[in-house]
């Protein structure tokens, strides 16, 4: 079968024509016989390098060769940071509460780019979207609203129902509340480089060269909590650090420097990460081996047929699942402390959050490049005052009461949105919201 030749292999054959017309013409060979690559190189017009390149490639796949793929540059990636992705929430929230309207991503896209700088493309946002939770339901005219996923939702007023009914208790009766975070820093810190937590969702700046150093600490509406501060060099190339900060150096962390220093009975508040959230009572999975799925069953009392196949033991699982009991909840509880954990890819409910940005101002005003980077953090936490955290919380207070508050009519305005859609439908296609599906 002919193959087609392609212009650059054209080129070389016109080339060689071209050499071999010139020594029929000359009646002689013009260069050395002996020195092949030369000779090669003169025929073809490459160099000689490429012509031994070549020629070691084809002796090592025995003359079959294939062109190598373009290094084509990816597209820049959008970097949202933890109180961007916070934003997004509340504008989408915004557009039902308040101009009583369904999100969609082109009604969205402009408020973003005038309220937020946001430049991202449809398709960019629509991951973001996913990322947070949402998802477009399909209403009976088969329009379609953006609406946030249940368990998100529910995790939200189960944290605010916690939190605000420890607010409204008599000062004598109310828990302290101490938050606390992982971020990190590298050598080369710059002003302009973003403070980052170290497990948020979504997409990341490169990271700059030099050492990276992982930073724990906590804090309440009082200040820092006293002498626990963990700051530690990072050895992984890893941008988004998870294998740095993990269980083991979490847990050391709480039972030597956090617990030590917390204010009796406390309630400790912190995210969804991994390593805040390993469960000891893990139920059996779609990989666990069959007889580990029995063994489990028989622990936990729990009567089954010897003779089920593996979809039916696991479906026996899944109904009698238990409530997750995770090992750093029963460490803080053995204390007296409560734990309480942030709905997903909420960080505006966590004050510490401002405190990072507190501290980045103050690494940088020591020109980082210079000094050891270690001891300018521990200098910029030291300068953060206790009133520097009750601003901080007071801020985080406000915006727990307006979550509150809009959830109390939110779901409302969602239903008389989906109302309005369907009534409306005569007048726009499916498609145009078809399209939009995430």
């Amino acid at each position: 079968m002919n193959r087609t030749i392609r212009s650059s292999a054209r080129e070389i054959i016109y080339r060689v024509y071209r050499r071999c017309l010139l020594e029929y013409e000359a009646k002689n060979i013009l260069s050395d016989l002996n020195n092949v690559y030369k000779r090669t190189a003169e025929m073809t017009g490459k160099s000689e390098s490429t012509v031994r390149r070549v020629v070691l490639e084809g002796h090592r796949n025995n003359g079959i060769f294939s062109t190598p793929g373009k290094q084509r540059r990816g597209r820049p990636k959008k970097h949202l940071d933890d109180f961007d992705l916070c934003a997004i929430r509340q504008k989408i929230q915004f557009f039902y509460t308040v101009r009583k309207q369904a999100p969609m991503l082109r009604n969205l896209i402009p408020i973003l780019r005038e309220d937020l700088g946001y430049d991202g493309s449809h398709e960019h946002l629509r991951q973001v979207l996913k990322v947070l939770g949402f998802k477009y339901m399909k209403c009976q005219s088969e329009r379609s609203a953006l609406i946030e996923k249940s368990h998100i939702a529910a995790k939200r007023a189960e944290y605010l129902k916690i939190i605000l009914n420890n607010r409204n208790l008599p000062e004598e009766l109310r828990k302290e509340v101490i938050y606390l975070d992982e971020s990190y820093v590298h050598q080369s810190y710059k002003l302009e480089k973003c403070w980052q937590s170290i497990h948020v969702p979504g997409i990341k700046q490169n990271i700059s060269k030099g050492k990276r150093y992982i930073i724990i600490h906590a804090g309440s509406e009082k200040g820092f909590i006293p002498n626990a501060l963990l700051i530690f060099t990072g050895s992984s190339k890893n941008a988004d650090y998870h294998s740095e900060m993990n269980r083991s150096n979490f847990t050391k962390w709480v039972t030597e420097k956090l617990i030590p220093n917390l204010p009796p009975a406390s309630i400790i508040v912190m995210d969804n990460a991994p390593y805040h959230s390993t469960v000891l009572n893990k139920a059996p999975t779609t990989g666990t081996k069959i007889a580990e799925i029995k063994e489990w069953l028989t622990q936990n009392q729990i009567h089954f047929d010897d003779t089920l196949r593996k979809p039916q033991l696991l479906m026996l699982v899944k109904r009698h699942k238990p409530v997750p009991k995770y090992e750093i909840d029963e460490i803080l509880g053995s204390y007296g402390h409560t734990v309480v954990r942030l709905p997903p890819y909420h960080c505006d409910l966590n004050p510490i959050e401002l405190i990072w940005g507190i501290a980045k101002r103050k690494i940088a005003a020591q020109n980082v490049g210079s000094i050891d980077i270690k001891e300018a953090a521990e200098r910029a936490f030291g300068g953060i005052t206790e009133s520097d955290w009750r601003k901080s919380c007071k801020h985080v207070v406000e915006i727990e009461k307006s979550y509150y508050q809009r959830e109390l009519t939110l779901y409302h305005d969602i239903e008389q949105v989906v109302i309005n859609l369907e009534d409306s439908s005569s007048t726009t296609s499916d498609s145009e919201f078809e399209e939009e599906n995430i």
